[in-house]
């Protein structure tokens, strides 16, 4: 039975209005006049990330299988039935390799996202998920929270996701499209901080937003850092001011420290993150929203955006340079030692 939530984080609607300080655990990626576009990178895209590797290597050992198979086909010096056992075999491999890198493949780019706008102008906000495109009509749209439950055999507690439902207009108690646009969250009070966010928005001037930070989600810099393999899966937050308070060194703490370990044991999982958060691809604003422009706007934004100082973008390459050279030394060193034990292995089996 799983465990009951503690009543701070109980499931229902927020108040549309109130007093929290509006914030999101979220990256924006865009803020200005047209749109406020959060980044759809998080637990989700970490996964998606390492799908390539594993599709890589479903062809290495199907292309093996085959070869295999016709090593074995063409010598006649083996009995009837060890051929026969041998060609299945190989005949297992290489379809078991093609199908697992089908499969890995249409998990990584064939899982379509994207990213969460907030359309300012049009009252409209698009997020595309799941193979369903969400387009909400902002007047009729109410926060709600959800709770969610991790794998119980890991110890994982109930957290909260703030939803976004849009209500029939001629009937408000019955909704027409609902999905969560943010997860995980610690608390209640925290997704009632991210809809005070939205809700600004949408609804006031420019003026009522904090500052915020706007990243740019196409920069090897922020593929390193913002979606990087040390950035907890896209939200990264925390991870960037820890930059700030411990002067750009990306190894502050013993869990960073014991990253580089992981990196050493397993490499692709730092690569294919970076290249995957650089080049992931991502569904765009439909045709029927097209008359809005999806590229990062043009003149001076009108919200309090941080501005960036050449102290903070100097601090950003030293941590990004940082990262990728640790990065590529694990990986030289993970790539060397798992290569020579897949020479031994073959030796072993094939003499």
């Amino acid at each position: 039975m799983s465990e009951l939530p503690p009543p701070e984080i109980h499931e229902g609607e927020l108040p549309l209005r109130s007093n929290a300080e509006p914030g999101s655990m979220r990256d924006i990626i865009r803020l200005d006049e047209e749109m406020m576009v959060w980044s759809d990178d998080g637990a989700a895209a970490v996964i998606e990330s390492i799908m390539p590797f594993f599709a890589i290597a479903g062809v290495i050992i199907s292309l093996g299988g085959i070869g295999a198979g016709v090593s074995v086909l063409s010598d006649s010096m083996d009995s009837f039935g060890m051929r026969a056992l041998s060609v299945s075999l190989a005949a297992l491999l290489a379809v078991g390799g093609a199908t697992g890198a089908y499969f890995a493949w249409r998990i990584s780019f064939g899982s379509k996202h994207s990213d969460v706008y907030f359309l300012r102008k049009q009252r409209k906000i698009f997020h595309y998920t799941n193979k369903t495109a969400f387009v909400l009509d902002w007047d009729n749209v109410r926060p709600n929270v959800r709770i969610g439950f991790g794998p119980p055999q890991l110890g994982s507690r109930p957290f909260v996701a703030l939803e976004l439902v849009e209500y029939l207009k001629n009937d408000p108690q019955t909704w027409r499209a609902r999905f969560v646009v943010e997860a995980p969250m610690p608390g209640r009070e925290a997704c009632q901080q991210s809809w005070e966010l939205i809700r600004r928005y949408m609804d006031e001037a420019p003026t009522a937003l904090p500052m915020q930070t706007v990243v740019n989600p196409r920069s090897w810099t922020s593929a390193l850092l913002e979606f990087g393999p040390l950035s907890g899966g896209g939200d990264a937050h925390g991870f960037i001011q820890g930059l700030r308070d411990h002067n750009w060194q990306p190894f502050w703490s013993g869990e960073h420290l014991l990253a580089v370990l992981v990196w050493v044991a397993f490499w692709p999982d730092q690569v294919f993150r970076m290249v995957y958060a650089r080049f992931r691809p991502r569904v765009p604003l439909p045709a029927s929203l097209a008359g809005v422009s999806t590229g990062h706007g043009s003149g001076a934004s009108p919200y309090a955006i941080t501005p960036a100082s050449a102290g903070e973008l100097r601090g950003r390459r030293k941590a990004a340079l940082t990262v990728a050279i640790v990065c590529g030394a694990c990986t030289l060193i993970s790539v060397a030692a798992w290569s020579v034990v897949a020479w031994q292995m073959l030796r072993a089996v094939f003499g």
